[in-house]
């Protein structure tokens, strides 16, 4: 099927950008070390202005892995944003459902079940139901929804640093019923400076049809930063 274009933020984010203090430590580089279970908390600011956060955690299972996260946004002169979200993931990285829930400024709640014979799309909120059908590759497929910023971290867990140049994933956005593809690239070690202190961290470029991200991360692929310029954004892990 045709791959879609699509935008990466969620309206409520538009005027946002995102920063804070990050956290600090020893690194090593990316391919020195497997990613593992982690958990932590990143904060949101517009124009210097925290708007808000994102709780979250990335912890093995019996089946493979699980991603939850909850989100609390203030816009300026916007409506409260509470939301959380659950990917479960196989032990190879591959979807197998995904679950968003919104509390604020409307309830309602999206699920995503992945299968070789098509993954079924539903939704259910106040305006009613729906369901959709999409035939999705599996090869190299990731979730990736709007608003949500710790699923980059289990991109970059997919990502093989033992190659070089550029690696492409199949992607999937709930939110907006859409696929695309997203590219990544290792731009290499870079060291930025932390509560006053030099931490090496490895700089990631992922690269859609609309929209760049700059990601920083440890060598166990822990996000400690994004950065959108074109959209104004940054997020920051807190300490």
């Amino acid at each position: 099927m045709q791959l879609l274009k699509f935008s990466w933020i969620n309206q409520a984010l538009l005027p946002a950008a995102l920063a804070a203090v990050l956290a600090s430590g020893p690194q090593v580089s990316a391919a020195q070390t497997a990613p593992g279970s982690e958990a932590g908390v990143f904060l949101i600011r517009s124009n210097g202005t925290e708007i808000g956060s994102e709780r979250f955690q990335i912890r093995q299972t019996d089946a493979g892995w699980e991603a939850t996260g909850e989100l609390r946004l203030q816009v300026p002169g916007g409506p409260q944003v509470s939301e959380t979200s659950t990917l479960r993931l196989g032990a190879n990285w591959k979807p197998a459902r995904y679950e968003r829930r919104q509390q604020a400024p409307q309830k309602g709640t999206l699920t995503a079940e992945f299968a070789p014979e098509g993954t079924l799309l539903s939704s259910n909120t106040e305006a009613g139901a729906q369901e959709q059908i999409f035939l999705l590759s599996e090869d190299g497929l990731v979730v990736l929804d709007t608003n949500f910023f710790h699923q980059y971290a289990v991109l970059l867990r997919q990502f093989d640093t033992a190659r070089t140049g550029t690696q492409s994933f199949n992607v999937f956005v709930p939110q907006e019923a859409t696929p695309s593809i997203i590219r990544v690239t290792l731009i290499g070690p870079e060291t930025l400076t932390i509560q006053g202190a030099p931490v090496e961290l490895q700089h990631f470029r992922a690269t859609t049809e609309d929209i760049q991200l700059e990601i920083w991360a440890t060598g166990r692929r822990e996000i400690q930063r994004i950065e959108i310029p074109q959209a104004n954004l940054e997020i920051a892990r807190q300490p």
